[in-house]
């Protein structure tokens, strides 16, 4: 054998020896952490972690029944993380963490701590996707202790709801928070969303919140009840026009295969809708449209930036609907 072909065999086993290394110290030694759960009170923070077995491969779909919850307190977020934490079979990987359980009780101060902690800790990231949960740490580890696959079910809450809940680093049109409660022995999800924003928390209704996802681009299918008719949209395509000192907002709509053609009364029933929805979350503090984006790429800096401090602008919706 010549030295070239020596060498070579030499670097293939150092290469599979390393792959080996590292994919033990990524799975099996390693505690995969799926979801965060936090919650602030006045005398503490209450940290909980969705985690799974390091004995389960974490990229297995016969792994989910593996999924645990731990818990940990302390004075600060990072305190009650590190608590959280030392429950761990072994070191936390947040490699496959893509979801935030902020509880409802104090919203805006577990995000604006729960941020710089993302972004000054590497293994952490801002794509996380944020979720509004009503029962806090406690009750959650409780119910935990009580039901053997309730961890399991509640990441695959967070899953089923991945499309209509925004990644952190959006807050900055403020974040529409799906909300997962538990009623009757079940974990559900809130036909109304939560729209967090710095100035408050406010509460869409039911058809606000289809009406947002649809403007945010959240999901594919969206269904709305008119006259007591309900229409089911499969995709739709959003523009934003700034049309003299206000904004046209055109929808076309692709409805259900098999379904009847809404009316025009139904169509303007959803255009006004639409118009409701948008002056809602501009007056709770949420360009949900980026309307000064819109704005400033009209008339750059010949005017003055459009924000949702301002009072909100004229808003004229078209719904057109195809197919």
């Amino acid at each position: 054998m010549s030295r070239r072909a020596t060498l070579r065999l030499l670097l293939l086993g150092l290469l599979l020896c390393w792959c080996g290394v590292f994919l033990r110290s990524e799975n099996t030694e390693k505690s995969i952490v799926r979801a965060l759960l936090l919650e602030q009170t006045p005398a503490q923070w209450n940290v909980a972690l969705l985690y799974q077995f390091p004995e389960a491969a974490a990229d297995s779909s016969d792994a989910a029944a593996s999924v645990q919850l731990c818990a940990g307190t302390g004075k600060t977020l990072e305190q009650a993380l590190f608590a959280a934490e030392e429950h761990l079979p072994q070191r936390p990987s947040y490699r496959l963490c893509e979801y935030l359980f902020l509880n409802t009780g104090s919203l805006w101060g577990e995000l604006s701590a729960c941020e710089p902690l993302f972004c000054e800790r590497a293994d952490l990231r801002l794509a996380t996707r944020v979720l509004a949960v009503t029962p806090g740490c406690e009750e959650l580890l409780a119910r935990a202790e009580e039901e053997e696959r309730f961890p399991e079910q509640l990441l695959q809450c967070a899953k089923d709801t991945a499309e209509c809940a925004p990644h952190l680093y959006e807050r900055g049109k403020g974040l529409l928070l799906p909300v997962v409660q538990l009623k009757e022995g079940s974990i559900t999800l809130q036909k109304e969303a939560l729209l967090l924003t710095e100035t408050g928390t406010f509460s869409l209704t039911e058809e606000e919140t289809e009406m947002a996802r649809v403007l945010l681009e959240y999901g594919q299918e969206h269904t709305f009840i008119v006259e007591e008719t309900p229409i089911t949209i499969r995709r739709s395509v959003l523009g934003v026009q700034a049309a003299g000192d206000g904004f046209t907002v055109q929808l076309t709509f692709q409805k259900k295969a098999a379904s009847a053609t809404p009316t025009e009364t139904q169509c303007r029933k959803l255009e006004a809708l639409c118009v409701e929805t948008v002056q809602h979350c501009w007056d709770a503090g949420a360009d949900i449209l980026s309307l000064g984006s819109v704005r400033a790429l009209r008339n750059g800096r010949r005017t003055a930036f459009l924000t949702a401090k301002n009072a909100c602008p004229a808003v004229q919706a078209d719904v057109i609907f195809r197919g």
